[in-house]
């Protein structure tokens, strides 16, 4: 029965400690200044010319992953959305529905 009692005391310890960290991952969730990012509202430039159409658009982790294409080629561009900022234009040149 002494067992019995110490396990039930154990369990009721645990339950408090995890309730306890759980409320403290939370609350530092909650007051993290760094999940606040207020730098959504710059704008980014594409500098497109006449003739490309935005085929795909992707936001992954930081980065905005946009593909375009005109009649002679298609080109990747790659911007850090953190830095406001290029990272990387691909271009990739097509003949005759052939891309290379």
């Amino acid at each position: 029965m002494k067992f019995l009692k110490y396990i039930v005391f154990l369990m009721g310890i645990l339950i408090f400690l995890g309730t306890a960290v759980i409320i403290y991952i939370v609350l530092n969730k909650l007051n993290n200044k760094e999940t606040y990012n207020n730098s959504w509202n710059s704008k980014i430039n594409l500098d497109l010319n006449e003739g490309y159409n935005i085929i795909n658009s992707n936001i992954s982790d930081d980065k905005l992953i946009l593909t375009i294409n005109n009649k002679t080629h298609y080109k990747i561009i790659i911007y850090d959305l953190k830095k406001n900022s290029k990272i990387s234009d691909i271009r990739i040149d097509c003949v005759n529905d052939v891309c290379f």
